[in-house]
């Protein structure tokens, strides 16, 4: 275990649950974070732990950045923008500042500071659409999405500053990772489809045609397999799929939600396209026998990651104000 650790984004949904592991396993831990997507609330149990320290920032402040990498041996970088949809209107430069430049500062702190261990949040978004799937690590990756291409850029930067500045680098690619905590802005599905549901109990529109199909994975179970990857993979650069063997169709996932809530006889209406929103991709499922074979596999498929997911949801929307 290093001693000290940085994460960046670490008062987000998985940021915080791996503040709190490593926390618990004795690192003495910053989380550096602008809190524009993560929530106080999140870290709040950690904030008069002693080998705890919270720092409000943002990653392209190189001067706030540097002082978090003081005497740091381990970053895991995974502030990013949460917003995968890009929606017109948007600026078409917002994922290359927060995911790529951010990750830029990243490194070249890093390298000022000559801290040699990274941990990247990756996406299963680089991949684009796949005829073949599952999809492995070792596919070519053909992003449709701003955010995707962002951190398919990201990869890029990382694999290089390895290689030139000898850092130990681990890229992560997250299948849909889903929690019992709510980020401060932008809906998951789950959130979406229970705020509809709450206004109007008859009928649900769903963004698409329902039978997108991807791959869950509970944010703790995320959390376990980036800090076992880091403990046992020695590699100076790998890549690893995270997520379960499964997918879970959006009409599935509605379907969970209506039962959650207890409903009965909703009609489901449809925007009627492929995918959700354009950059969407419309199925994917992952190749996670690569992180299998290290050591590490899902206790929980799809369904029962969206299950809990959809409990904790509508358990903390009953007691939002």
């Amino acid at each position: 275990m290093t001693n000290k650790t940085l994460i960046t984004g670490g008062a987000g949904c998985i940021g915080s649950d791996l503040a709190a592991a490593l926390v618990d396993q004795g690192a003495d831990v910053v989380v550096l974070d602008n809190l524009s997507s993560g929530r106080l609330s999140h870290i709040e149990s950690l904030l008069d732990r002693d080998n705890f320290r919270f720092i409000e920032g943002d990653l392209l402040d190189s001067s706030v950045l540097d002082s978090a990498m003081e005497s740091v041996q381990m970053v895991y970088h995974l502030a990013a923008n949460p917003d995968v949809k890009f929606a017109p209107g948007d600026p078409t430069d917002k994922d290359l500042q927060q995911n790529t430049m951010a990750t830029y500062h990243v490194l070249e702190s890093m390298r000022r500071r000559e801290i040699k261990r990274l941990a990247f949040s990756s996406t299963s978004a680089v991949y684009g659409i796949s005829e073949k799937l599952p999809i492995d690590e070792c596919q070519s990756p053909q992003p449709i999405s701003l955010y995707g291409a962002s951190k398919l850029a990201c990869e890029g930067l990382i694999h290089a500053f390895g290689h030139l500045f000898d850092m130990q680098c681990w890229v992560f690619r997250f299948a849909n990772i889903v929690g019992p905590k709510v980020r401060a802005r932008g809906r998951t599905v789950i959130g979406d489809f229970a705020a509809k549901l709450q206004d109007d109990p008859t009928k649900l529109l769903i963004l698409g045609n329902g039978k997108q199909a991807k791959s869950y994975l509970r944010s703790d179970e995320c959390v376990a397999a980036m800090l076992f990857a880091v403990e046992h993979e020695t590699r100076a650069h790998s890549v690893y799929n995270l997520g379960c063997d499964d997918s879970i169709t959006v009409n599935r996932i509605a379907e969970l939600v209506v039962e959650q809530l207890g409903l009965s006889n909703v009609k489901f209406e449809y925007t009627g396209t492929e995918g959700g929103w354009a950059g969407d991709v419309p199925k994917f499922t992952l190749d996670v026998s690569a992180i299998n074979s290290l050591g590490w596999q899902a206790k929980r498929n799809s369904e029962q990651a969206i299950r809990f997911a959809i409990e904790s949801t509508l358990n903390a929307m009953q007691e939002s104000p």
